[in-house]
């Protein structure tokens, strides 16, 4: 989500920080959810770029972080006036490094207040790119990064982007390859599902291929998902796979299905927007009546929402 040489070229992708097919397999007990118009949200005492959302479950904090060039990208969050409105409070405590090239991204949080996030800490010497810490009113402690079979521990390979369920039980990781000598941001990204087994441990589901099988394909750089509060609705952003141009199209979508023993149906696409827009991202509230992402505007990344219909 959500770094120069492969760094710096893996983690402007990383977070910038997405499907479709027909959608013939929609089940009639469960309706794929569309929303209404898009809503700019505000953020009152910020003046520069905001990306990758993240609401915390109580409803009380945005987490965002600025514009994501690798180099100096830092997680800072907001107080909530209302759904369309906050107060910028500044950096998030204890999340950020200070030497760059840095980067730290992609908030996520579950409800007992275990926060993650993308970093660069060490890295290319440590390639486990996953943290996790406690939350607090605006801090982060107890920090140490997550270990486990979905890290590749191959150069080349991170963790672009991530979502934790909101017990914390499962986290849908993005596993992307980077090659800048022959690849323009990723050659190849997919999301897996893998189930927690300590406080700094997940293993990948055995089927969680199965359970994916028609979110991951092969023609597309598939990134940034959320998983809903009931596990039922996957949402994540891709584009097709290739050389990036100016006609290049970015979509947030969504898949969903009836239990969370089934695999998810054939995604939907909710919104599309050229690169010039740059429409990445999505998260959504508990109650699943929001969803926030971040759009380009003029010169800004932004933070809109649409309500749920």
């Amino acid at each position: 989500m959500k770094i120069k040489n492969l760094i710096i070229v893996t983690l402007l992708f990383l977070l910038n920080t997405s499907c479709s097919k027909n959608n013939n397999e929609a089940n009639q007990t469960h309706q794929y959810p569309s929303f209404g118009p898009e809503i700019a949200v505000n953020i009152d005492g910020l003046s520069f770029d905001a990306m990758e959302p993240f609401l915390s479950p109580d409803g009380n904090y945005l987490f965002f972080n600025n514009v994501n060039d690798g180099i100096n990208t830092k997680l800072f969050y907001a107080n909530k006036i209302d759904n369309s409105t906050f107060t910028f409070v500044g950096e998030l405590t204890g999340t950020n490094q200070t030497n760059p090239p840095y980067l730290d991204a992609v908030a996520d949080l579950d409800a007992n207040n275990n926060f993650y996030w993308t970093s660069t800490r060490n890295y290319p010497n440590e390639l486990d790119n996953l943290f996790h810490g406690t939350f607090d009113s605006g801090k982060v402690t107890n920090i140490e990064r997550v270990r486990g079979d979905f890290n590749k521990n191959t150069p080349g390979w991170l963790v672009m982007d991530h979502s934790i369920s909101l017990d914390g039980t499962f986290l849908y990781f993005n596993n992307a390859r980077f090659d800048d000598q022959n690849c323009q941001g990723p050659c190849e990204a997919n999301i897996g599902i893998a189930k927690k087994i300590n406080a700094n441990t997940f293993t990948t589901l055995p089927n969680s291929s199965s359970i994916l099988q028609n979110i991951n394909d092969a023609t597309y750089i598939t990134y940034a998902p959320c998983i809903s509060s009931d596990n039922l609705e996957l949402y994540y952003t891709r584009y097709l796979k290739g050389q990036i141009t100016a006609n290049t199209i970015f979509e947030i979508c969504v898949a969903v299905r009836n239990n969370v023993l089934e695999p998810f149906l054939t995604p939907k696409i909710l919104f599309s927007e050229p690169i010039s827009s740059l429409i990445e991202a999505p998260t959504l509230t508990v109650d699943k009546k929001i969803i926030y992402y971040h759009k380009k505007t003029g010169n800004l990344h932004q933070i809109k929402m649409r309500n749920r219909n």
